[in-house]
């Protein structure tokens, strides 16, 4: 998978992209691994958007992908190229 974020470009499966954006955070040391990031993802868009953000139970990288998904569905990054 491949996106742009914010002028950058990251590549890599769902999980891998998530744990980049995760050492790129601000607070990077406040998430010790993906699946923390992923939740605060989730909380945050949730409470920027006032809609709900719903993940499959399946695999970090199932959940991650849904992830970035969703946030393409609100044009807050772009997908340039799936799995």
């Amino acid at each position: 998978m491949k996106i742009i974020f914010e002028d950058h470009i990251f590549e890599g499966s769902p999980a891998e992209i998530i744990d980049q954006l995760r050492r790129e955070a601000f607070d990077a040391d406040s998430f010790p691994d993906s699946a923390s990031f992923l939740i605060y993802m989730k909380a945050t868009f949730e409470r920027m958007t006032d809609m709900p953000c719903e993940l499959p139970k399946g695999s970090l990288d199932e959940r991650a992908k849904a992830m970035l998904q969703r946030l393409t569905d609100i044009d807050a990054l772009e997908i340039i190229s799936g799995d």
